[in-house]
C-alpha cells in the first residue's frame, strides 16, 4: 500500500502542480518508504535484490517471494526518489529544509542501484507474467472448482488454508494492475495475453478489480470486453452478490473506491485520457453502444471540456 501512496502523491504533485503536499509530509513519505522498501530487498546470489515475503494485490496468496506488481512498484519508488533528490536544488527552501535530515548522497546511490538491479518478473515462453516465484506451480484448477470446496459460503479463500491459497485461482487484479499502471512498458500482444490468462483465474473478490481489467481492456482495443467489467464496477452498491464476510467478520458497506475506478475507465479507459507535459491528450475507444462521451478535467489549474462524439474529438479551455 506505500507503494501506491508514493506512485499517487508523486503523480498528483506533478499534474496539479500543488507543491503543499510535499512540504506537509509528501517528502518525508517518499524518502521514508523508499528506505522501507530497500530495506525489504536482498541482494541474491544472482547480483539482483529481491523483495520475499510479501502479499500483493492478490490478498488469496500471502508471503510470496517477488510478487511481479510489488517489486516493479518498487522499481518506481527508487526511481522517484532518486529524482526527488536531483531536484534538491529547485525545491523550495522548506522542501530543501526538510530533506536536509537525510544522507542525501549515500541515499542516492543505495536507492539507484536497487532501482537497476531489482529483480522483476519476465513473461514465459507463452508470454504471460508469473504474479510471484513458483505461481505457476500452483495447481491450475477452475473458479468453480475451487469454489464447490467450501465448506461454508462465507468461508475465506485466502489465508494459510484457504481454498484458493494452493492454486492459480486469484482474488483480485496483481499483474493486470501492474499492466496498467506502467503499460507503455509492454506491447499489445503481451497486454492481451496476460489479460486473457489472468481474466479466467480472476475470482473477483474485491470490487477494486473489475476496473483493472476494464481499463487493460479498453488498453488492449477491446472496449466492448471492457463495458462488462465497467458495469460491474459502477454497479458495485447498486446490486447484489458482493462479498459482505469473509469468515464470521461483516466487511460489507460502500464502494467508493470501485466507484472511482468506473470513473477512471470511464475516462482514461474509454475516453482515452492521459496527459504528456502541458499537452491533454485524448484516444477515444468507447464501447460500441455509446454515442457520446463529455466530461471536464481541471488540469495545471485550468478547467477543460473534452466532447467526443460521432464527428470526432473537441476540446475546449473553459476557464
Amino acid at each position: 500500500v506505500s507503494l501506491a501512496i508514493v506512485y499517487n502523491l508523486w503523480i498528483y504533485s506533478q499534474l496539479t502542480e500543488d507543491e503543499s503536499i510535499l512540504t506537509d509530509g509528501g517528502l518525508d513519505l517518499i524518502i521514508e518508504t523508499t528506505k522501507f522498501w530497500l530495506n525489504k530487498a536482498e541482494l541474491g546470489d544472482d547480483g539482483r535484490y529481491h523483495i520475499d515475503g510479501v502479499m500483493g494485490p492478490d490478498e488469496y496468496h500471502e508471503r510470496v517471494n517477488n510478487n511481479g506488481y510489488t517489486n516493479r512498484m518498487a522499481k518506481y519508488t527508487f526511481e522517484e526518489a532518486v529524482n526527488v533528490i536531483n531536484l534538491k536544488d529547485e525545491l523550495s527552501e522548506e522542501e530543501q529544509e526538510i530533506l536536509s535530515q537525510y544522507d542525501l548522497d549515500d541515499l542516492k546511490n543505495k536507492f539507484t542501484d536497487a532501482a537497476e538491479n531489482l529483480f522483476i518478473p519476465q513473461p514465459n515462453e507463452s508470454g504471460v507474467i508469473p504474479q510471484f516465484d513458483g505461481y505457476f506451480d500452483l495447481e491450475d484448477a477452475s473458479i468453480d472448482e475451487v469454489r464447490s470446496r467450501l465448506l461454508d459460503p462465507k468461508e475465506y479463500w485466502g489465508g494459510a488454508y484457504g481454498v484458493a491459497s494452493h492454486t492459480q485461482v486469484i482474488k483480485q487484479a496483481d499483474v493486470v494492475t501492474w499492466l496498467n499502471m506502467f503499460s507503455k512498458e509492454f506491447d499489445l500482444d503481451t497486454m492481451l495475453k496476460n489479460l486473457e490468462y489472468y481474466e479466467t483465474r480472476t475470482e473477483h473478490g474485491s470490487s477494486l478489480s473489475a476496473c483493472m481489467y476494464a481499463l487493460l481492456a479498453c488498453k488492449c482495443n477491446r472496449p466492448d470486453k471492457a463495458y462488462d467489467f465497467f458495469m460491474k464496477s459502477a454497479s458495485a452498491d447498486i446490486k447484489q452478490g458482493g462479498k459482505e464476510w469473509a469468515g464470521l467478520v461483516y466487511i460489507g458497506g460502500t464502494h467508493p473506491a470501485a466507484a472511482g475506478g468506473a470513473y477512471m475507465v470511464a475516462l482514461q479507459g474509454f475516453g482515452g485520457l492521459s496527459f504528456d507535459g502541458d499537452e491533454i491528450i485524448v484516444k477515444p475507444n468507447l464501447p460500441e453502444n455509446w454515442n457520446r462521451l463529455c466530461f471536464r478535467v481541471n488540469y495545471n489549474n485550468r478547467l477543460y471540456e473534452i466532447d467526443i462524439n460521432e464527428a470526432g474529438v473537441t476540446k475546449k479551455e473553459l476557464s
